[in-house]
């Protein structure tokens, strides 16, 4: 039998042998690497859903012009609705004056509109989010707003792009007003 030394060096075989077994091993890291980036940019997005979840709802709820001008501040709410938008009307108490939300109630997503006493389209707050570009990346979708008891109920879907998927989460609100 013949040292390492004295056969010179290895055969073709034994290279291309070493070879697809290098290409296997690489590919199979590859797409491992990938499935772990593509479930990190997932669940890095539920994250940011979540977060803007318990953002629009403390928004809704304690207000979007300032301290005390949210629903669970107010007397005086109304939910009215037309063939594209869900209406609240309602009176802040801190505030004065009368404010509304606004909810696309169709399946293509829109912002939530938060409107101040002067009524002005001017000074509305939408609760779109933009994370750095253009155009928002968590709209709402199906806002339907219900009252009844002294509860408010509030149900949308928010809407999240990123990376080229579309992630949902339903929400679902319900205060309880003392103030009806």
């Amino acid at each position: 039998m013949k040292t390492l030394k004295q056969r010179g060096g290895f055969t073709l075989p034994e290279v291309m042998m070493a070879l697809v077994i290098s290409m296997v091993v690489f590919s199979a890291m590859g797409v491992l690497l990938s499935r772990c980036f593509s479930l990190w940019m997932d669940a890095q997005a539920h994250w940011k859903l979540a977060q803007h979840a318990r953002f629009a709802r403390t928004r809704l709820l304690y207000g979007g012009f300032g301290a005390g001008s949210g629903i669970l501040s107010s007397t005086n709410i109304a939910v009215s609705s037309s063939s594209s938008w869900n209406l609240i009307t309602f009176d802040p108490v801190a505030s004065g004056g009368v404010f509304r939300i606004y909810g696309w109630a169709g399946t293509t997503p829109q912002n939530i509109w938060l409107l101040n006493d002067s009524y002005e389209w001017g000074w509305a707050q939408a609760m779109g989010v933009r994370y750095g570009a253009s155009t928002p990346t968590v709209l709402v979708d199906d806002f339907s707003a219900s009252l009844s008891n002294q509860t408010l109920t509030l149900n949308y879907t928010l809407n999240f792009s990123a990376m080229g998927k579309v992630f949902q989460h339903p929400q679902t609100v319900s205060a309880y007003l003392i103030n009806e």
